[in-house]
């Protein structure tokens, strides 16, 4: 136990260290030249470097760590994966690393470094988020879901890093990147409609709070009382577009289509707080960022997983997955918000805030401890050369 949360909490926080340095060269480079710092500053190259050591070192971290580990040494043994339906893109990286006979450390390290740096990358302008995104990765919930959805999250992080193109309604770049996507995980390809969002008219005044909150709660109700998933029992369609009908597990019963039940527990709870805390303070966003172009598509992309994620929250994990591409914002508007709240010197409820935001890792480390069944063991950090401990 203790190991993981020192993991997770000297991690977040020298992100956060070197995130809040990048930013404060760039203010004081700003103020002398009016320039900007570049992507390659070092505390970016070092942010991504430590993230993915910290990644590749895990061993069992992440409920897929298992799988895609006995595939890789699979793959080094034999030449051959241990099934044959991955993607192209991923099994041709995988098979490059193989055959050069790389320790599978930097094998899962390339794969978080992949993560992380289209993140840091698409917030490149925005280095004022970055502290609070390094925080919110490893102090959320963030990490555990990278190291589990690992083809996916890399995609997922790519897909914030095109949100200037949905913007600036460049359809064809957008769309190459997409399909290119889709080569490490399938379900790239669901973001080709979400194109349409740049239809959406983001100028102006912001939409009414109570509206929004009106809406979330709807959704809240209806997916507590999945009655109606009993007519969508046939989505198998849903899984082969996707990908997710690959997995070598559909046998078991939270993957093969039976639903389940979601407890009103800390960390449920604390996420329905942060997103209406993202609906409630999005109009000062809006306001004390009115420079910033691209925050009503986070806040819009948001507000559609909120809305997905608490309908569909008693179905099953691979239906939520897709969803993925929309709760990443999440990360992205709770930096905003922490940022403003700082900013403005609101410090009291920039805790209570802090506190929703960034402390799931704590509950996820006791449950996985004080309740050590399968759900809760993957989050649980192991170095790679003490996996029995």
């Amino acid at each position: 136990m203790l190991l993981s949360l020192l993991v997770y909490s000297l991690t977040g926080a020298t992100l956060f260290f070197l995130g809040w340095h990048v930013n404060r060269r760039e203010q004081r480079l700003q103020l002398q030249s009016g320039g900007e710092l570049p992507f390659y500053s070092w505390e970016i190259i070092l942010s991504l470097l430590i993230f993915a050591v910290v990644a590749g070192a895990r061993y069992h971290t992440g409920f897929d760590h298992k799988m895609y580990l006995d595939q890789y040494l699979h793959l080094q043994q034999t030449g051959e994966f241990g099934r044959d339906n991955f993607e192209y893109g991923f099994e041709w990286i995988s098979k490059l690393f193989a055959w050069c006979h790389i320790h599978y450390f930097f094998y899962f390290a390339f794969w978080a470094l992949l993560q992380i740096g289209f993140l840091y990358f698409a917030l490149r302008h925005r280095k004022h988020l970055l502290c609070w995104v390094g925080l919110g990765i490893m102090c959320g919930s963030y990490f555990l879901w990278m190291m589990n959805s690992v083809r996916q999250a890399v995609v997922v992080c790519l897909f914030v890093a095109l949100i200037p193109l949905i913007k600036d309604r460049k359809f064809i770049p957008y769309a190459i990147i997409v399909i290119a996507g889709a080569f490490l995980h399938k379900s790239a390809l669901l973001l080709l409609p979400v194109f349409l969002i740049t239809f959406i008219k983001v100028e102006g005044k912001a939409p009414n709070r109570y509206v929004l909150l009106a809406v979330l709660a709807a959704f809240v109700l209806i997916g507590s009382f999945p009655f109606w998933i009993d007519y969508f029992t046939n989505y198998q369609w849903f899984l082969d577009l996707t990908g997710y009908s690959n997995y070598s597990n559909m046998n078991d019963p939270n993957v093969a289509g039976k639903l389940r039940m979601v407890n009103w527990g800390p960390n449920r709870i604390a996420g329905l707080l942060g997103n209406i805390a993202m609906i409630w303070f999005y109009p000062q966003l809006k306001s004390h960022f009115k420079d910033d172009k691209l925050l009503p598509y986070f806040f819009i992309l948001a507000f559609i997983g909120m809305c997905l994620s608490n309908l569909l929250m008693n179905t099953t994990h691979f239906i939520l997955r897709p969803i993925d591409y929309f709760v990443i914002f999440y990360l992205v508007l709770s930096a905003y918000i922490m940022c403003y709240l700082v900013e403005t010197k609101k410090y009291l409820i920039g805790i209570v805030m802090a506190l929703i935001f960034y402390l799931p890792f704590i509950n996820n480390v006791l449950k996985a401890v004080y309740r050590p069944i399968v759900e809760n063991q993957p989050f649980l950090y192991h170095f790679f050369f003490m996996p029995t401990l």
